[in-house]
């Protein structure tokens, strides 16, 4: 019985230590190995550059933080979006009405309940008018009392003489007061500037009768009335 053949130590060892690759089947391509960086040690235990191989191994690692990088970028740029995105804006809040000098302050005397009164249209009403604005420390005081024509000839129209540029504190209170003395005052108004709130120096009384008036107009006539000479006519009935 033959004994087996055995190989040299030198062929043994060589076999050992590194083995040559099976080739791969005829007709079918080996595929690629993948490329690894090679670590910084091993490089050196190669005999290659370890700066050259650190540099490359950091590239690697660079390369693959780039997804999840890109990810939380993503993340950011959304929240920034929905951060910029303006708010709704405020309803604006509408501009008050021109203020109608037409509209004064009146008080019930029967129950003390201050209510608004329309000189032009005689409209009366306790809710305040959208156009009764007065600019605020104008002095549109009326004195209480309703604003009515009298009967034709019993109509006056006043003037109260001031230069260019002058205002004038005298107000439809005022007014009735001064001309009450001559008989029943049915309307004392001044006209408001809509800007200042303060009178234009020239207005409208009324008596109850035209004996009344025509005393009015003897009396006060060319007069001065708290500190302004004072002019009267009659108004031109329609």
């Amino acid at each position: 019985m033959e004994e087996p053949t055995q190989e040299p130590a030198e062929k043994r060892q060589r076999t050992e230590e590194g083995a040559e690759p099976e080739a791969a089947p005829t007709g079918e391509a080996a595929p690629p190995a993948e490329a690894a960086a090679p670590e910084p040690a091993e490089a050196a235990a190669n005999g290659g550059d370890p700066a050259e191989a650190q540099m490359q191994h950091e590239v690697a690692w660079l390369k693959s933080q780039i997804p999840m990088l890109q990810q939380q970028l993503l993340g950011l740029q959304q929240q920034h979006a929905q951060l910029s995105q303006p708010s709704a804006a405020p309803a604006p809040v509408p501009a008050p009405k021109p203020h109608n000098p037409a509209w004064t302050e009146q008080v019930n005397p029967e129950n003390s309940q201050k209510y608004y009164w329309n000189s032009q249209t005689g409209e009366s009403t306790y809710s305040r008018p959208a156009d009764y604005n007065p600019p605020p420390g104008s002095r549109v005081d009326t004195g209480g009392e309703p604003q009515q024509k009298g009967p034709p000839g019993a109509n006056l129209f006043v003037v109260r003489k001031m230069r260019k540029g002058e205002y004038d504190e005298f107000n439809n209170a005022d007014l009735r007061s001064e001309f009450s003395k001559f008989g029943t005052v049915t309307r004392a108004e001044m006209t408001i500037d809509k800007e200042t709130g303060w009178s234009k120096g020239f207005g409208f009384v009324s008596f109850a009768s035209v004996q009344e008036a025509d005393a009015a107009l003897a009396q006060v006539h060319g007069s001065w009335m708290a500190g302004r000479e004072m002019k009267v006519e009659k108004t031109r009935e329609t």
